[in-house]
């Protein structure tokens, strides 16, 4: 009998000691891995109309409007929060937009953008790359924003 509980606690102390072996190291947080792939692949649409759009950002209320006039020029429309600018002297090449944000106060500022599909786990989305753009977000400042092309 007492060396069945001698067996019996002998296995029991294997197998706990395989279980703290086999767990992780981690304090007992469970390991995550996660393969987030993400990047940003340039695109020159062949047409100006083509660009022509609502853009969203981060928030609903980040977003751009894009015209493209019977003259072949865009107009842009930054809506920033409560804030609000237009674009003047618009310049594109390639894939690049350059321009000076204009707001209501008479402020101005440079801005510079890429058009681009955003490939985010295998999927793609068209949009442009805002950058030089500090936005405060969740205690976060954010210099380069993407703004997705709304579809509907």
């Amino acid at each position: 009998m007492k060396s069945q509980k001698t067996h019996a606690a002998v296995a029991l102390l294997a197998f706990l000691l395989a279980l703290l072996v086999a767990a992780p190291v981690s304090g007992g947080q469970k390991l995550k891995h996660k393969k987030k792939e993400k990047r940003f692949e340039p695109v020159v649409k062949q047409r100006i109309e083509e660009y022509a759009g609502r853009y969203t950002g981060i928030m609903p209320d980040y977003y751009l409007e894009i015209a493209a006039g019977a003259d072949g020029q865009l107009s842009v429309t930054s809506h920033e929060g409560n804030r609000r600018a237009t674009l003047r002297d618009i310049r594109i090449t390639g894939a690049r937009l350059t321009a000076t944000r204009v707001y209501s106060d008479g402020v101005t500022q440079a801005f510079e953008a890429t058009f681009a599909n955003r490939i985010l786990n295998g999927e793609s989305s068209f949009g442009i790359m805002v950058e030089n753009f500090n936005v405060e977000f969740e205690g976060i400042t954010l210099n380069r924003i993407f703004y997705r092309l709304d579809t509907n």
